[in-house]
């Protein structure tokens, strides 16, 4: 492994940690505020969890697909958190966590289409698995 694709495999595990730090954060966040927990969000809440830790495995591994699917989710994301932030009128205190969403889902997006460190493992990936 060149010096480019160990770049591209810390930058992809670290910004796959954020993500699921931002994911954690969303999932504590909405049942800190609603007074009664709800086993169904809970359960559709850990799927999602799930899902995107599968997509971040198929990610890692090298798997085009997985990284067309995931850039679409965060680009939803983006646009969702970009909405929530117009159109609620909350402190800014309150409106820090999306604008950390925001920061992170943009970089990972930059990561994994435009970057020549991830496309660098990623080949790297996909030769090894041949």
């Amino acid at each position: 492994m060149n010096y480019l694709e160990q770049i591209g495999k810390r930058k992809t595990i670290l910004i796959s940690i954020s993500i699921l730090l931002v994911s954690l954060h969303t999932i504590y966040f909405y049942n800190s505020v609603v007074p009664e927990i709800e086993t169904k969000k809970i359960i559709q809440q850990i799927i999602r969890f799930l899902l995107t830790v599968g997509l971040l495995v198929m990610i890692y591994r090298g798997k085009n697909w997985a990284k067309n699917i995931f850039i679409i989710l965060l680009l939803i994301g983006i646009f969702g958190a970009i909405y929530a932030f117009f159109s609620v009128s909350l402190s800014i205190i309150l409106n820090i966590p999306l604008i950390i969403k925001i920061v992170v889902f943009s970089a990972a997006i930059y990561h994994f289409g435009f970057s020549k460190s991830f496309k660098a493992f990623s080949d790297y990936q996909n030769r090894k698995n041949e």
